[in-house]
C-alpha cells in the first residue's frame, strides 16, 4: 500500500519545525551540561539553521512565552510551575516573605483556569508584581515581575546551566527552583 500523500501546507511545516525545535533545545541544554562539546556544537548548528528558516516570519512566537538567551522558548506555565516550587520551598525555610502584591490591570495568563493564584498570576502578567523581603538581611524590597522573571531565566541559563537543563528537561526540584528565584531577585545565587 503506498504512503498517503503528505500535505505541503506551510502552517503544518511550521508547527512541525517548532515542535522539533523545542525538543532539540532541551537536548542541546542537556548536551551542554552532560555531553561532549562537539556534540553540543553540532546540535547548536542544526538549531541555528532551523531557527533561520523561521525568522522570516516572527509571528510564530506566542507573546505569552519567554525567549531565553535567544535560544530557548519557555512558556509562562513552565515558569509558573518552577515559581510555585520556589515559593513553596522558600516559605518552608522562612528565607523570603511576600509583603506586597500589585494586581495587574488584566489577567491574560492564569496558572489555573478556575482560580486566581496571586503569587503566580500577579508576577506573570504585565503590570503585576510581588514585593519580596529577604528575612535574614535588612535589604530592600525585591520586586518579582515579568522583567525580573525573564532576566532570572537568562541569568540561570547563563550562570547555572546544569540547573537550567534540569528545569527545561522537567526534572527540576527545589534546588533549581531556588536557584531560579535567587536569579530573579539578585541576578545570581547568593546563598546555597
Amino acid at each position: 500500500m503506498p504512503d498517503a500523500p503528505r500535505k505541503k501546507d506551510g502552517a503544518n511545516l511550521r508547527t512541525m519545525v517548532l515542535n522539533v525545535l523545542a525538543k532539540l533545545r532541551i537536548l542541546s541544554a542537556v548536551l551542554d551540561t552532560y555531553g561532549r562539546p562537539d556534540n553540543a556544537e553540532t546540535l547548536r548548528d542544526i538549531l541555528a539553521q532551523l531557527e533561520g528558516a523561521l525568522t522570516a516570519d516572527p509571528a510564530h512566537l506566542d507573546s505569552a512565552d519567554f525567549i531565553v538567551n535567544g535560544t530557548f522558548r519557555i512558556t509562562r506555565m513552565q515558569v509558573a510551575n518552577l515559581l510555585c516550587v520556589a515559593l513553596a520551598s522558600s516559605s518552608r525555610s522562612n528565607r523570603y516573605s511576600v509583603i506586597e502584591m500589585t494586581e495587574p490591570p488584566e489577567l491574560k495568563f492564569r496558572a489555573h483556569k478556575n482560580l486566581i493564584l496571586r503569587y503566580l498570576d500577579y508576577p506573570l502578567n504585565a503590570g503585576g508584581s510581588l514585593g519580596i523581603a529577604i528575612r535574614e538581611s535588612g535589604s530592600d524590597l525585591r520586586r518579582l515581575d515579568l522583567n525580573s522573571l525573564a532576566s532570572g531565566l537568562d541569568d540561570m541559563a547563563t550562570k547555572y546551566p546544569r540547573h537550567f537543563a534540569d528545569f527545561i528537561y522537567e526534572s527540576a526540584d527545589e534546588i533549581p527552583a531556588d536557584v531560579y528565584l535567587q536569579c530573579c531577585l539578585f541576578g545570581e545565587v547568593i546563598r546555597e
